[in-house]
């Protein structure tokens, strides 16, 4: 007998396993975690499960919320796939054919893959909002706990509702969301705080755990993210490492093209760094930015999912 989040099963069962990519942010996490909770609601036995390490974001949430969520060791015969369609993100020892539902928002996918899988693949700034938007057509209410993550996941995932992905949809399940948790004073604030914080081994973890790799126009790229406060200040005291850790898997994994992208959430801009040509030169052309010692700046905020069709286009017409 197994017990999840107060619902028990037998693995005789066969319960749906909801997952997201390996080292899941707020918003993998988040959907696996409320989507198993929904479907067991609709009295179907599922659990959430996650491969790697969660993201700081997801520790720092966890910290108020206290979700405990299983890494995955069993077997799954049906598996629903939350905040990613890229088949290079399925974890291993997943087969795509086990996988009977995905759910995700971004314009770059693999959607035609999916040969046994619904799929939901719809341009809002976070798959939380597709989640939440479940629980409110089915007239049931979330948990405070997936309440409280799916919300802060939307707001994580918008950068606080100032990216260009955001959409009125994600603003109108948020004010439903927050009906249903009140979050403690500061909350989001202290959460991009707490993203900030890359003192020590923090930034190397940091750099490994959310590079996310694509196959675009023949070439295998891969970008790394940062969303923080000052940025400027993180690249000149620690350009050194970062050019580091980019150029170790660059060599680790025989990538094409690698950059790290650094969002400052407070000043509104996105720097750039890498010290590999072929990239500069892309981005040169993609972005109208100009590098200058391995690092370009660009004002307005601009997010991974915003940038690999822009390179995708940009390989494939070159």
């Amino acid at each position: 007998m197994h017990a999840y989040l107060g619902y028990s099963f037998n693995m005789e069962q066969s319960p749906i396993l909801v997952t997201s990519y390996v080292n899941p942010d707020l918003d993998g996490f988040s959907c696996a975690v409320a989507y198993a909770e929904l479907l067991n609601k609709l009295d179907k036995p599922a659990i959430a499960g996650i491969f790697g390490r969660p993201l700081e974001e997801v520790n720092f949430v966890n910290e108020k919320f206290k979700i405990l969520v299983p890494r995955i060791s069993e077997k799954f015969n049906k598996v629903i796939l939350v905040d990613t369609s890229e088949i290079n993100n399925i974890p291993e020892g997943i087969s795509i054919d086990e996988i009977i539902e995905v759910i995700d928002h971004r314009k770059n996918n693999h959607a035609e893959s999916f040969k046994n899988a619904k799929i939901q693949i719809e341009l809002v700034g976070s798959a939380a909002t597709l989640v939440a938007e479940k629980f409110k057509q089915a007239n049931i209410t979330p948990s405070e706990n997936s309440a409280a993550f799916l919300l802060m996941a939307i707001i994580s995932n918008t950068l606080n509702f100032q990216s260009k992905t955001t959409t009125e949809r994600d603003k109108e399940i948020a004010h439903w969301l927050k009906t249903h948790i009140a979050l403690p004073a500061n909350f989001v604030h202290q959460m991009f705080a707490a993203k900030s914080d890359l003192s020590g081994s923090r930034l190397q973890q940091n750099l490994e755990d959310d590079a996310a790799s694509f196959d675009l126009g023949g070439k295998k790229v891969s970008i790394l993210q940062l969303e923080i406060i000052d940025a400027e200040r993180l690249v000149k005291e620690r350009k050194t490492e970062i050019l580091e850790e980019i150029e170790r898997q660059n060599k680790v994994f025989k990538l094409d093209l690698i950059f790290l992208t650094i969002i400052d959430l407070e000043k509104n801009f996105n720097l750039f760094v890498t010290r590999n040509n072929l990239t500069q030169k892309a981005l040169e052309a993609i972005l109208q930015v100009k590098f200058t010692d391995n690092v370009a700046k660009r004002p307005g905020l601009i997010m991974r999912k915003e940038i690999v069709p822009l390179i995708k286009n940009y390989l494939e017409n070159v």
